[in-house]
């Protein structure tokens, strides 16, 4: 699989690394009382495609390859 696009998928990350740095890591105390996602934090990953990462994108998914997935899920493990 050759995976998404490379400027795309940098443009991605920026965008995830963001996220992660103003959304999810402030969330991190309330996670942890509630031992749960928020519903609102949730959603927000669904609507970046974030469970669908490795689903070719003709099937709705990012298309991710193996190394862009791996790049994905050290991002997100910040938070």
């Amino acid at each position: 699989q050759t995976g998404m696009d490379a400027d795309t998928f940098e443009q991605f990350m920026d965008q995830l690394e963001r996220y992660v740095r103003e959304r999810l890591i402030p969330a991190e105390r309330e996670v942890i009382e509630q031992d749960r996602l928020p519903d609102d934090i949730l959603q927000e990953m669904k609507d970046m495609g974030l469970f669908g990462l490795t689903i070719p994108e003709e099937y709705g998914g990012a298309g991710l390859n193996v190394s862009q997935y791996a790049r994905t899920v050290q991002a997100l493990s910040y938070a």
